[in-house]
């Protein structure tokens, strides 16, 4: 059985080797990023988080891409669609992120600038929905 700390290790030695690139690109990715506590503190993760964006938007299916990754790293990875993520899901796994596979040159410093920018511009409006929530 894999651990969170050797599927981690096994993400970035297939990055490194090239092999992960290989089994994004077939997918429609172009875009896979290791984030959260995998990234930090593998050791006493629970899961491995990995973020993904399609050549085009939205283009990629996510169906297809779970499938793939965990039959290839197991179970244990919580995947996040970039394309349709949340502002404060894509905040994290692009503020915090290591890029995994850039196949599209520049795109994760492209869509970390957005997805900071978007953060930041609209934190009023989520510190206003706790006050409201609280009330």
């Amino acid at each position: 059985m894999s651990t969170v700390e050797s599927v981690a290790a096994r993400l970035r030695a297939d990055a490194a080797s090239g092999v992960l690139a290989s089994v994004c690109e077939p997918l429609g990715v172009d875009l896979l990023v290791l984030f959260g506590s995998a990234r930090e503190t593998p050791g006493s993760a629970h899961d491995v988080d990995v973020a993904y964006s399609g050549v085009r938007y939205g283009e990629a299916d996510h169906l297809a891409v779970v499938n793939a990754l965990e039959e290839r790293y197991g179970d244990q990875l919580d995947v996040l669609a970039l394309d349709r993520a949340g502002i404060v899901a894509r905040f994290e796994a692009l503020a915090r992120g290591d890029v995994l596979v850039e196949l599209t040159p520049g795109k994760f410093a492209r869509r970390q600038m957005a997805a900071m920018g978007e953060f930041y511009d609209t934190q009023h409006l989520r510190d206003l929905a706790l006050r409201v929530m609280s009330e």
